[in-house]
């Protein structure tokens, strides 16, 4: 597999992750707000149910925003990989140049 090719696949699965992460951010959300309501609507909240509800809520939230944020770091830092492979190229094609052109041969 080339590196070009391995890299595009390492974004993929870093793209994937940083979805999930998203959803389950989306989840926690969803499971706040049904919190909110139960406890700030007119009627008699459970309070045993909205206890629940928020502490479900929490490992959920951690495991989003841990998926979040490791998917955007790998991205990041592959991006930052490929843009030091370019310039380390434009560096050496540059000191090539310089070094030919100071020959007398």
């Amino acid at each position: 597999m080339r590196s070009r090719d391995y890299d595009l696949e390492f974004r993929d699965r870093a793209a994937r992750t940083r979805a999930w992460g998203l959803a389950l951010l989306c989840a926690a959300a969803l499971l706040w707000i049904w919190g909110a309501k139960e406890l700030f609507l007119p009627h008699e909240p459970d309070l045993q149910e909205v206890v629940t509800v928020l502490g479900a809520s929490i490992p959920v939230s951690v495991v989003g925003g841990s998926l979040f944020a490791i998917g955007t770091v790998s991205r990041r830092m592959s991006a930052h990989g490929q843009a030091m492979r370019e310039l380390d190229k434009l560096a050496g094609t540059s000191a090539d140049q310089s070094r030919g052109a100071g020959r007398l041969d």
